[in-house]
């Protein structure tokens, strides 16, 4: 049975936020970023955008709950630093509380360049089902708090998010285990409602792609944390709450509420919900120049993206994602051109400067640089790699052939988070999208719409 979901619209509507603001670690989100804020602002709860430099700085203290988007958990942990890394974890071990999605959530987990917030590692790839996305089923506990007004199961987004190692212990319970999934629920490149209903074996598309696909290893695991650390709180969901849908944004919504009244007393100093965004050395508006760079970077993506269409690589699944024909990359491809449609359409909204605007016309110019030659050399790939698939499966990670595995290393390097090139474009994006954000910020414009 689907829950109503306009019952589930009607209750955030009427729910409000008193308070300070709550933190929105910034780097290394990028699409994930974008869709965390939006949810935010769909929900009317006020938010600062925080760096890794403002963590450094000890700027987090100013507020009680610290929110951490999606992403490569590697990517953030490299730009925070030893000292981000210790600010983070001293924040909850004295009172905070961290919410972390996906990226966020295994940001927390023990290991090497992490927070070890929790004892508490990501399941090894042999043991999980590394491909799934789209709609799944979670099942709550109904007496907890971050349940209050909801049904006991709800239907909630994951993108491709790795799975918890963990037993059940002192300090930390499972908010929500996965229980089904929905029509739009996929593992790599298949429809599993489709591959249902035409009978097909796991077993065999196992054996045919060599990875785990049984929709099944997911039943009864936990999907959502919440631990105990010090006198702070975790919460970790591999669910996309932030996701575009009714019901994961309500139980987003609670949790929020619930960590705001239970987390108010630790604060040190509150900034009120009307006050400024974080006072550092955001650029004026961008120049005509600049914004004609981007605009052309933005072309260039575009193309790109055109091409795989074109040749039958992917398509839109989402307004801001797409969904990708295995053995190719689709997530830095999309998120390149998602990302620059953002910057685009919100700077064409402010008043652009004639002379040259510091330093968004050195950045606009490198990235226009860097991205005509990755959409160049991505073609080059694409068409390679499609070649390849006629001779057999192609593996993203696995060696294909030298053409294949040169074009690879030059565009994003060795392993799923993405060096190289990628890694250039990505960490100059990063900062025009945040520096995009805090201009809307500032100048309080109208939120519009994120996915055009």
């Amino acid at each position: 049975m689907t829950p109503d979901m306009d019952r589930a619209d009607s209750a955030q509507e009427k729910a409000s936020w008193t308070g300070p603001p709550v933190a929105v670690l910034w780097d290394q989100s990028l699409v994930w970023g974008l869709l965390l804020v939006e949810a935010l602002e769909a929900m009317n709860v006020p938010y600062r955008l925080l760096t890794s430099a403002h963590i450094r700085s000890q700027t987090l203290g100013n507020y009680g709950v610290v929110l951490v988007p999606g992403g490569w958990a590697s990517h953030k942990a490299r730009l925070l630093g030893v000292e981000g890394l210790d600010r983070i974890r001293a924040f909850v071990m004295e009172g905070g509380a961290y919410v972390g999605f996906c990226g966020g959530a295994g940001l927390a987990l023990a290991g090497s360049s992490s927070l070890n917030l929790v004892p508490i590692q990501r399941k090894p790839l042999a043991q999980r089902l590394p491909n799934a996305s789209g709609e799944v089923w979670i099942e709550g506990r109904l007496e907890h708090p971050f349940w209050k007004g909801l049904p006991e199961r709800i239907p909630v987004s994951i993108w491709w998010p790795s799975q918890f190692a963990w037993n059940e212990g002192p300090g930390v319970e499972a908010v929500a285990r996965y229980r089904g999934y929905g029509e739009d629920f996929w593992v790599a490149d298949l429809c599993v409602k489709d591959v249902a209903r035409c009978g097909g074996s796991w077993k065999d598309w196992e054996k045919s792609y060599g990875i785990n696909l049984n929709p099944e290893l997911l039943n009864g695991q936990a999907a959502i944390l919440c631990c105990h650390v010090g006198k702070g709180i975790a919460v970790l969901s591999y669910p996309h709450l932030e996701t575009p849908e009714g019901w994961g944004r309500r139980l987003f919504l609670n949790i929020l509420h619930c960590l705001r009244d239970a987390r108010s007393s630790a604060l040190k100093t509150q900034l009120e919900c009307s006050g400024a965004c974080p006072q550092d050395s955001i650029p004026k508006p961008p120049s005509v120049s600049a914004y004609r760079a981007l605009q052309e970077a933005l072309e260039e993506a575009r193309s790109l993206i055109a091409f795989g269409e074109r040749h039958l690589l992917w398509r839109w699944r989402r307004p801001w994602l797409l969904q990708w024909q295995r053995g190719v990359r689709g997530l830095e491809y999309g998120f390149l051109f998602v990302c620059l449609r953002f910057v685009v359409s919100q700077c064409a909204r402010l008043t652009l400067k004639v002379e040259p605007s510091h330093p968004w016309d050195e950045l606009a110019q490198s990235l226009l640089n860097d991205t005509r030659l990755f959409c160049l050399e991505a073609r080059k790939l694409l068409l390679q790699e499609k070649a390849a698939s006629q001779q057999g499966p192609v593996s993203k990670l696995q060696p294909v052939n030298a053409k294949v595995d040169h074009l690879r290393e030059t565009l994003f390097g060795h392993g799923m988070s993405h060096s190289g090139l990628a890694q250039d474009i990505f960490d100059t994006l990063d900062a025009l999208v945040y520096w995009t954000l805090e201009l809307r910020c500032r100048r309080r414009l109208s939120s519009g719409n994120f996915w055009t």
